[in-house]
């Protein structure tokens, strides 16, 4: 019994609650009769405003001392937390990322034996797709006459959905077309801040669509500058549903413009090349 009582009086808690009842009144007789102490006479203490600002000096001293560890750590965690959210954000964008190059390069390989010595992808243009989703840019696709071998998961595929995927790179002998999600064109619709000063970061949770395609669409035109045809990228064509576009308010046609330039822009800068 005495032995569980003496561990307690000398733990931390016990310890750090005792020094702070002991400040606290000290601060109170501090307050009602600290200007009744006096030095040759002189009531140094005799002013409130003085003994306010003393007793506030040392509570702040005490916070630091005591609180100013505990807060840092939970900042600390904060940003532990939305380390690891960002994390597992790569992490998924990196998938992507994977099963788009693994996919490009079978569809390269592909092409090379449907093609044989026929094939000189050095001299093909490459051209990337783009719009909104289901606008029908794999239909241009489809019926622009372009003869094209299909590996068996992309043929399988196109035969169920009507919208790409992530990426799919069609090659014939006079060119190639990287078809792109339309998600990947308007990106920025995931993104709806709060206020004029929010930034996606501020909220990964709610922001975690427009993240993961902005990464994606970033590092997949990172690997277009290994350059695997006569250019990096030799154009963009964006397709447009003339009834949709037609059929919307203005504000449709400026959003068009508005993703078109950024999807323009990044390509430039991060292949470092000026399209036509």
């Amino acid at each position: 019994m005495f032995k569980k009582i003496f561990d307690f009086v000398k733990s931390r808690l016990f310890i750090t609650a005792f020094l702070l009842c002991c400040i606290f009144l000290l601060s109170i007789l501090f307050w009602f009769w600290g200007s009744l102490v006096a030095f040759n006479d002189i009531y140094i203490f005799s002013s409130s405003f003085l003994r306010f600002s003393i007793i506030l000096i040392i509570w702040l001293i005490v916070f630091l001392f005591f609180l100013l560890k505990p807060i840092i750590n939970f900042i600390s965690s904060l940003k532990s937390e939305k380390r690891l959210k960002f994390k597992v954000l790569k992490k998924e964008a990196d998938e992507f990322i994977y099963k788009s190059k693994r996919n490009f390069f079978l569809s390269l390989k592909d092409a090379k034996e449907t093609w044989k010595n026929d094939l000189k992808t050095k001299n093909l243009p490459l051209i990337i797709i783009i719009g909104n989703e289901g606008v029908g840019k794999s239909t241009f696709i489809n019926y622009s006459d372009i003869e094209y071998p299909l590996s068996d998961s992309l043929e399988s595929y196109k035969k169920f959905h009507k919208s790409t995927r992530n990426f799919a790179l069609y090659v014939s002998k006079k060119g190639a077309l990287l078809d792109t999600e339309g998600n990947y064109f308007s990106q920025e619709e995931f993104f709806k801040p709060t206020s004029s000063d929010a930034i996606p970061e501020d909220d990964i949770d709610k922001n975690r669509d427009f993240l993961i395609k902005k990464n994606i669409w970033k590092k997949f035109l990172t690997f277009l500058n290994k350059n695997f045809f006569h250019s990096k990228l030799n154009g963009i064509i964006l397709v447009v549903d003339t009834v949709i576009f037609l059929n919307n308010p203005k504000e449709y046609s400026k959003n068009l413009i508005r993703y078109l330039t950024k999807r323009v822009n990044e390509c430039e800068k991060t292949l470092n090349l000026k399209l036509p």
